[in-house]
């Protein structure tokens, strides 16, 4: 790996990544968008400017941070960025109002089901109709159930709304959707076995919030008596969140998940306070928007040049939008929230990304998708998931405008 290209690449990539963060919030946009267009740019940059002369080799074995691309230094920052989604799901759940989640238990459960079970049979009939099998229909309908928590967080953080019941709902039951998620594509693909992955769960679950529940704060205790080096609270609880995180990803691929349970563990712990303003400042001044730059950087503008593709993407396309928003919202008004907040639900489950991704891979990788179907299975994912996680953002700015403007009116 060529040290001083990965550190070039990330200084240029984390210096745009807030100027273009900033020109979209000059527009009204959040600026989430900005970042994960700079990644689209880079992307672009190195897929239709690698074979031209006046493209330094250097630059461009570094320029792009594509998963898929076997480059050097691609590793680097792709770890980079898992690290900026796991620290961002992190500070979601020291945000994390415990009470208000419980609350909200009701909504999210009810919606969670609904989310999920709606987009998958409209995506398994959607399949049956336009020729594929049994098993390609299924992993059609899986890819659309699980919600993308990075963008619906970010963006909900930026409007000032992830501590609303409505954002406390919305985190839980995109939560719920991954693990759903991962167990539906572990029954289509039968790469393991359902109970193993419920085993697995209820081991996860006993460790974060049985033991952790009840340890933590003696852990916090213990630092802060006997731990006298410097920021030695962040460090510890850093820790943990890597550990929870590892647990989680090692059992079932999820380590997102661990980290959110982690920031929720320590919500409790009164030294919250203390290392919350240096979480934040590692999460959003180097880790976060690397992650969303590299979400942009995987998204190819080619894609959409595919009319077979384009054609399927166009149906699960609107499967998925339509799907989450009709599933969860009202699985949200049943659940108890008024319309209102049951859209707002709903318009926070439309982006798609790292789950659907990862089922897409599992699925090809045990052979529930036809050799000849598997490009067009890929290419009309990254078209999806390309729309759904740019599309999300306006609109659910646009969803909360009152609330916006009530707030803004409060603290005018």
């Amino acid at each position: 790996m060529d040290f001083a290209a990965f550190l070039f690449i990330v200084g240029l990539a984390l210096i745009f990544s807030k100027i273009f963060a900033s020109l979209f919030e000059k527009i009204k946009l959040p600026g989430v968008l900005g970042e994960i267009f700079l990644g689209v740019i880079l992307g672009t940059l190195y897929l239709y400017g690698q074979n031209l002369d006046y493209v330094g080799e250097w630059i461009k074995n570094w320029i792009v941070v594509r998963s898929a691309e076997p480059y050097k230094g691609v590793e680097g920052f792709q770890f980079l960025s898992r690290l900026g989604i796991i620290m961002l799901l992190f500070i979601a759940g020291l945000d994390t109002n415990v009470e208000q989640l419980k609350s909200t238990g009701k909504v999210a459960t009810i919606s969670t089901v609904m989310g999920v079970f709606v987009p998958l049979a409209l995506g398994f009939m959607a399949g049956l109709l336009m020729g594929y099998e049994t098993h390609e229909s299924f992993v059609l309908g899986v890819l659309l159930t699980a919600t993308s928590i990075g963008v619906t967080v970010r963006t909900l953080m930026e409007i000032n709304m992830l501590s609303s019941d409505v954002g406390a709902a919305s985190l839980s039951a995109s939560v719920m959707d991954d693990f759903l998620g991962i167990a539906l594509i572990i029954f289509a693909v039968g790469t393991s076995s359902l109970a193993e992955f419920g085993i697995k769960l209820t081991i996860f679950f006993l460790v974060t919030l049985v033991a952790a529940w009840y340890y933590m704060p003696k852990i916090a205790e213990f630092t802060r008596k006997h731990i006298s080096s410097q920021k030695a609270l962040l460090g510890v609880f850093l820790g943990i969140m890597l550990l929870f995180s590892a647990l989680a990803e090692y059992s079932f691929n999820a380590a997102i998940e661990g980290a959110y349970f982690a920031g929720i563990v320590l919500s409790r712990v009164p030294e919250r306070r203390i290392f919350m303003e240096d979480v934040r400042a590692i999460g959003y001044g180097l880790l976060i928007p690397m992650f969303f730059v590299y979400t942009g950087a995987q998204l190819d503008v080619g894609d959409f040049l595919n009319p077979d593709a384009l054609m399927l993407a166009g149906v699960i396309l609107l499967i998925a939008i339509v799907g989450k928003i009709l599933g969860r919202g009202i699985g949200a008004r049943i659940g108890g929230f008024p319309w209102r907040k049951a859209w707002q639900m709903g318009v926070g489950s439309i982006p798609r990304m790292e789950v659907a991704l990862v089922s897409l891979t599992i699925a090809i990788h045990a052979g529930a998708i036809q050799p000849q179907h598997i490009n067009l299975f890929m290419t009309a994912t990254m078209v999806f998931v390309t729309v759904t996680t740019l599309l999300t953002p306006p609109l659910l700015k646009l969803s909360f405008k009152k609330e916006i403007e009530a707030m803004k009116a409060k603290y005018a």
